[in-house]
């Protein structure tokens, strides 16, 4: 039973970004390291991003940038990997990834994904004034089952919350770019940490919100979306 998890997003080559996120997540008494993929494509080494997740024992799951390199596929992307440059034991990691994850916490179950169950392009945003509302036909499928608490995935580089009765969906965000970050959830406390993590120095403690809805917006399902919702973000508010 897990009680405390470091998120990690989507990883698109930060192996920089990656080894000092892992190294600092292994001081705060985690449980289990988790990683939403995306793993290929990017400005840093893919195979160092690898051994990093393998060594750390990061349970992980491949994104459709994984899928894509394997298949040689979609490489015009600027900064994309290609399949040549894998190891051999690293293109076996990367081909033996699951596109989904279980996982027992003291809390309830966990699904991680990259995009929503086996869709790994798949997005869910209940839409907002500067974006439009994607919903999601295998997440509604997934709300009437009730079997999961949480569902942890990435694809959308954005880290945020969004509330249904029975679930909590968590998008991890990403190690790219400007607004590159990780997370924490206690599950026994009932919290999420989130930290901003940038090319020097350890991550940063930016915001902390509970798992429970409390007073935020809960949708019965993405049919629901309307469009204008206030997003509930895990990133500094200045």
């Amino acid at each position: 039973m897990i009680r405390r998890a470091g998120i990690l997003g989507d990883l698109h080559g930060e192996h920089e970004r990656l080894g000092r996120a892992v190294e600092w997540m292994h001081g705060q008494r985690l449980d289990a390291l988790l990683c939403t993929g995306d793993i290929a494509d990017g400005r840093g080494c893919i195979n160092e991003c690898c051994e990093l997740l393998i060594n750390a024992e990061v349970m992980t799951v491949a994104g459709n940038h994984d899928r894509w390199l394997l298949t040689d596929r979609v490489r015009h992307l600027n900064d994309a990997h290609l399949r040549t440059e894998l190891s051999d034991a690293n293109h076996a990691f990367l081909a033996a990834l699951p596109v989904q994850r279980e996982l027992d916490t003291v809390a309830g179950r966990v699904l991680l994904c990259h995009g929503v169950a086996d869709n790994d392009l798949a997005k869910v945003w209940p839409g907002t004034v500067r974006s439009a509302v994607r919903r999601s036909v295998e997440l509604d499928e997934l709300l009437s089952t009730d079997r999961y608490r949480f569902l942890f995935n990435g694809h959308m580089h954005y880290r945020v919350l969004i509330d249904f009765p029975q679930l909590l969906l968590m998008n991890a965000g990403t190690l790219k770019g400007d607004a590159a970050g990780i997370s924490i959830v206690d599950f026994a406390a009932g919290s999420v940490s989130s930290y901003e993590l940038g090319d020097v120095g350890y991550p940063r403690l930016v915001c902390e919100r509970e798992t429970d809805a409390a007073e935020r917006r809960v949708w019965q399902n993405t049919g629901e979306f309307d469009g204008s919702w206030e997003a509930v973000t895990l990133y500094s508010s200045t």
